[in-house]
């Protein structure tokens, strides 16, 4: 008996041991496509006491720096007696006041207008445009959304 279970074993450890021939390949695992990179929408200038980014993929306020590259989705807070401006892509600024809060929208694009998109969330903003004949500026609270194409000035 003990003969009849070792070809047992021998046979079913030769099926085993059958793998690809030689001449293939084994696959490699498909990986997803990389995410790609965020698009610079904005540009942090002239710091003035604590300011604060929350970056869309993070959950942490960082300090923020002078020229700091800003993204879709990002977040700027500044403390009481704070200020910063945000220089846009297109020539666009926003002047923010102290204890302000706000976010980097998600831009659509226009044919023909740069846009410039911005979530006022608290506090006070002042924009100014370029070229108030190719651009536009659209801001939203939690409340209203304000769209301007050309000077307009808000008391």
């Amino acid at each position: 008996m003990k003969s009849r279970w070792s070809s047992m074993v021998f046979v079913l450890l030769g099926a085993f041991s059958v793998g690809c021939p030689a001449d293939e390949k084994p696959v490699a695992p498909v990986q997803a496509p990389a995410a790609p990179p965020p698009v610079r929408r904005a540009q942090l200038k002239g710091l003035q006491g604590d300011v604060k980014v929350k970056r869309a993929a993070g959950d942490e306020w960082i300090s923020a720096q002078d020229g700091m590259p800003l993204f879709e989705n990002d977040k700027v807070r500044t403390v009481a007696g704070a200020g910063a401006q945000i220089v846009f892509a297109n020539g666009s600024i926003v002047n923010l006041g102290d204890d302000a809060l706000i976010g980097i929208a998600e831009t659509r694009p226009r044919p023909g207008q740069e846009r410039t998109d911005l979530t006022v969330l608290r506090g006070r903003v002042d924009a100014e445009m370029e070229d108030p004949a190719r651009q536009s500026l659209s801001v939203t609270t939690p409340a209203a959304t304000v769209r301007a194409g050309r000077e307009i000035v808000f008391q």
